[in-house]
């Protein structure tokens, strides 16, 4: 038996149009309205508030710290893969798009007229400059509450006589001496050290190096160190040689640097991507990567700084002794340093230099380091700690 059919068609039924359909609103899931401006608000005040507690658990707690750090090293290294692939700096990917990307949204926003839009512009970035500093605290920080490099390596820091720093200087200077003539020059004798590339491969290998009698060093290996594409000039009118940028896990170098720093400075931003957050252990972590290399680039560049900090300490407490070591200079050593010089002179007076000096002071104290830059110096400190104890 057929089943009975109906004759005649169905009357249509009209769907009832679902008013937030009419005006596009799709709820917060989808991709209509957007978040509140007050809800980036309290986003950013989120993250803010567990930085603070981030920042204040490792310093009250060493083992919290160390967890933290063991983390933020592991995070730093995966990440350093990834932006390693490229032979720019991301970091000044990263700076351009900072640069444009607000001044495109403002320009939209200036030509929809739509000021709420305006409001919650703001109001994001805002939340993102709170999401970038919990992260530079969360990958970088948190290394500023390590346990120092000299306890980690049994140094006894200390007051120094000025004839124990001459006689520092005094070693600096030989040692500085004997490399000068081993290091490659052009034409005018002005020191010509090649491929920037293969100086970073080779800072790498020297913290391999060391790694084998220094123990707190033998830690993974991070992304090779870049140089500056787009600016370098730029970051000598800032003061500035070279930057560990944790949001991208790279350090960078100033192409705009003089050849006889390069070495020291690769090896210093090294150990900013090793986790050292210090300057002054940076700087002596170089000097320590750089002074016994088999690579008279490395180890020159080593004695260099160093006789250039520490005759610097020594300048301001002995003239007289500092002139005379001045004085046992070899002809190239001197040259050298008038090239540095010359080369830091067009930035001296410049009022970006000093605002440069200024930010980067502000930035380093930030960290808890109270000199701020001067800090650098205190790499004095440990060299002669390093140089007493192995004259014993």
């Amino acid at each position: 038996m057929s089943a009975p059919r109906l004759k005649g068609r169905l009357p249509l039924v009209r769907r009832r149009q679902d008013p937030r359909r009419a005006t596009g609103y799709r709820g917060y899931r989808g991709s209509g309205r957007p978040l509140d401006w007050w809800v980036w608000l309290v986003l950013g005040a989120v993250l803010l508030a567990a930085m603070w507690a981030l920042w204040q658990a490792c310093g009250a707690f060493p083992g919290v710290s160390a967890f933290f750090r063991r983390i933020a090293q592991f995070l730093s290294n995966c990440l350093a893969f990834f932006t390693g692939l490229l032979p720019i700096p991301v970091a000044e990917l990263m700076v351009a798009g900072l640069v444009i990307g607000p001044v495109w949204g403002l320009v939209y926003v200036l030509r929809k007229g739509d000021w709420s839009a305006l409001l919650r512009g703001a109001c994001r970035l805002v939340c993102v400059g709170c999401a970038a500093a919990f992260l530079f605290v969360f990958l970088y920080g948190v290394h500023h509450t390590a346990p120092t490099l000299a306890s980690q390596m049994g140094l006894e820091v200390g007051q120094y006589s000025v004839a124990q720093l001459e006689a520092f200087v005094s070693h600096a200077v030989e040692q500085a001496n004997g490399l000068a003539t081993q290091v490659p020059r052009d034409g005018e004798g002005t020191c010509d050290f090649g491929s920037f590339r293969q100086m970073a491969k080779q800072g790498r290998r020297e913290y391999s190096r060391i790694k084998e009698d220094y123990a707190v060093f033998d830690r993974p290996q991070a992304g090779l160190v870049k140089r500056s594409f787009l600016g370098g000039r730029i970051m000598s009118y800032i003061d500035l040689a070279g930057y560990y940028c944790p949001w991208a896990a790279e350090s960078t170098v100033s192409s705009d640097v003089v050849d006889t720093h390069i070495p020291f400075n690769i090896a210093h931003e090294t150990a900013h991507a090793l986790g050292i957050g210090p300057e002054a252990e940076c700087n002596f972590a170089a000097w320590l990567a750089c002074k016994d290399s088999q690579d008279p680039r490395f180890a020159y560049s080593g004695w260099l700084l160093a006789y250039i900090y520490a005759g610097n300490a020594l300048y301001a407490s002995d003239y007289e002794a500092w002139a005379k070591q001045y004085d046992s200079l070899c002809p190239e050593t001197v040259h050298d340093i008038a090239v540095l010089n010359e080369s830091l002179k067009p930035f001296e007076d410049s009022k970006v230099n000093e605002l440069g000096s200024k930010a980067n002071d502000a930035l380093i104290k930030a960290t808890g380091q109270s000199e701020g830059i001067r800090s650098y110096g205190r790499v004095v400190d440990l060299m002669l700690a390093y140089f007493s104890a192995e004259a014993e």
